[in-house]
C-alpha cells in the first residue's frame, strides 16, 4: 500500500485505514442492535450510523488510491466520528454503545494527523 499524498507519513495512512475499517464495522453492528430494538431506518440515529459507515468506506478507497480528495473524507471522517463518539457514550441503552464511541474516537485521532500535514 502506498501513502495518500496528504503529505502524511505512511504510518498515518495506514492507522487511518485501519480505523476507518474498525468504526464501519462498529456503526453498522450498532445499526443492527438499533433496528432490533425497534428504531425505524428513518431515525436520526441509525441514519448518523449509516453515513458514518459509508464515509468510512468512501475514506479507505480514496486512502488507498491516493486520491487528491483524501483529505477532505479524512476530514469528514473526523468530524462525523466525533459526533458519533458523543451520542455513543451518551446511549445508556446500547450494550455496545461505548465500545462504539471508542472506535469512533479512535478514528478520530487516526485521521487528525493526516489533517493537518503538509
Amino acid at each position: 500500500m502506498t501513502g495518500a499524498r496528504l503529505g502524511g507519513a505512511r504510518a498515518d495512512v495506514s492507522r487511518c485505514i485501519d480505523a476507518s475499517l474498525q468504526c464501519q464495522a462498529a456503526c453498522e453492528a450498532s445499526m443492527a442492535r438499533l433496528l432490533a430494538r425497534g428504531l425505524g431506518l428513518s431515525s436520526a440515529s441509525v441514519r448518523m450510523l449509516r453515513q458514518c459507515a459509508e464515509l468510512c468506506e468512501l475514506n479507505v478507497r480514496a486512502l488507498r488510491k491516493e486520491s487528491r480528495l483524501a483529505r477532505r473524507t479524512a476530514s469528514l471522517c473526523f468530524e462525523l466520528s466525533n459526533q458519533v463518539a458523543s451520542e455513543a457514550w451518551r446511549d445508556t441503552e446500547d450494550p455496545g454503545s461505548h465500545a462504539l464511541s471508542r472506535d469512533a474516537l479512535r478514528l478520530a485521532r487516526s485521521c487528525h494527523p493526516l489533517l493537518f500535514s503538509y
